[in-house]
Parts: structure tokens; sequence; C-alpha cells
């Protein structure tokens, strides 16, 4: 049996750990080329316009233009092999989108990536990109090196699977909602109404993370065999 590690657990990998790793790439990704000073007018153009066809939009419209895009990408992130590829293109890409922001209202990214951090949705999106690119290592891991165990372990990334539907759903809902208040009530409540979100987002989030635990509670089992789905729950990550 292979002896535990960060990785692994009883000899397992752990999914758990593969999402936070992801994580904690995607946000060193952000940060360091968001706040690059790159500057292209006709991406500038193009994102203003794509941006300005969204906020046009009503709560329910804008909704269902986010939410789609948000989940096809996810989806192509969870693919096993081309997922991760997925995961850092699609990161890099919106860290330069981030980072052009940037240089054109003659700031640092980084400091519209900050702004953007304030904002609830930035952590029900961002977190649900890396779970879609951890569960799509798991799985190739399963098929890989452990056959015996996917049959059993199958149902735990389809579960993770809709976990990342309903987070991005839930991260449309919130960012949808932050969009329509910046975009129409009157100043100064446009910049500060979209914080008290942070009112509801403070329990869904604590409900997604004890849903997360949930479907990987095989993974907080100690000393005992991972492989039997026995349930077990711990504070660690």
């Amino acid at each position: 049996m292979r002896p535990d590690s960060f990785f692994f657990r009883n000899g397992v990998l752990m999914l758990r750990r593969l999402f936070l790793s992801a994580f904690l790439i995607e946000m060193l990704i952000y940060i360091t080329i968001s706040a690059l000073p790159l500057s292209d007018p006709a991406l500038l153009s193009l994102i203003q316009s794509e941006q300005n066809s969204v906020d046009s939009l009503s709560f329910i419209p804008m909704l269902f233009s986010i939410f789609p895009h948000n989940l096809l990408i996810a989806t192509l992130e969870v693919i096993p092999l081309i997922g991760q590829f997925f995961f850092v293109y699609s990161s890099v890409e919106t860290s330069v989108v981030i980072a052009v922001e940037g240089t054109s209202i003659h700031t640092s990214g980084i400091f519209v990536f900050i702004t953007l951090a304030l904002l609830p949705h930035t952590w029900l999106e961002l977190p649900s990109y890396a779970v879609a690119a951890g569960s799509s290592i798991y799985l190739i891991y399963l098929i890989a090196r452990r056959r015996a165990l996917l049959r059993a372990k199958i149902m735990k990334v389809l579960y993770m699977y809709l976990f990342v539907i309903l987070e991005l759903l839930v991260a449309g809902i919130f960012e949808s909602a932050e969009i329509v208040m910046e975009q129409t009530l009157p100043a100064p409540d446009n910049i500060l109404y979209p914080f008290l979100l942070w009112i509801p987002a403070i329990p869904v989030l604590y409900l997604l993370i004890r849903l997360f635990r949930k479907i990987n509670r095989d993974e907080y089992v100690k000393n005992e065999d991972a492989g039997t789905g026995e349930t077990g729950f711990s504070f660690e990550v």
C-alpha cells in the first residue's frame, strides 16, 4: 500500500486535496498574470462589447447568459486529459482580460482582481473550476491506476460534476444580482449594495462546503480502507 502523504490516504488519491491544489494554482495564475501591464485595444473593445451586451439584460436573461457559458467551461475541464489544458487556458485567458482592463484604466489588473474578489460570486465560481479540474485528474487516476475502485468511485465523480453545476448556478445568481445592482442603483448604492449579498452568500457557502465534504466523506476516514466508503468527518482540508 502506498504510504500516506498530502495527496494519498490509505493508498488512495484524495479528490479534496486535488481540488485544493488546483484552486491554489488557479489563484496563483490570476494573481501573477493579472498584475502584468498588458495592453490590447482590440481585445479591450471586444471585452467591452460583450460586457455591455450582458449588462443590458434583466436578471433572468442575464443569469441564463452567464450560467451556461460558465458551465460549458467547467464541463470541458471535467473531461479527462483535455480538462487540465482548458483549466489552465481559461484561467490564463481570464487573467489576461483582467490585466488589459486594469491597464485601460491606468491601474494594475491585480487591483481589478482584488475588487472582483470582494464580491461573493468570485468565491463560488473560481472554486467550481478547481473542483472540475480536480475531478478530471481523479478520474484519470482511477482509470489508469485503480480500475478496481472505478465502479465504486464513479458515482462520486458524477456527484462532483452535479456539485459543480449547482455551485455555478448559485454563482450565476449572485453575479447577476451584483451586475443588476451596479447598473440600476444610484451612486453610491450601486457600489455598496452588492457587498450586502455577502449576508445570504455566507450561509450558502457554508452549505456548499458541507455538501462537498459529504460527497467526499470517504476521504475523511482515518486508519481504514478509504475504498470501503465508510464515513467520517474532521476539520482538515
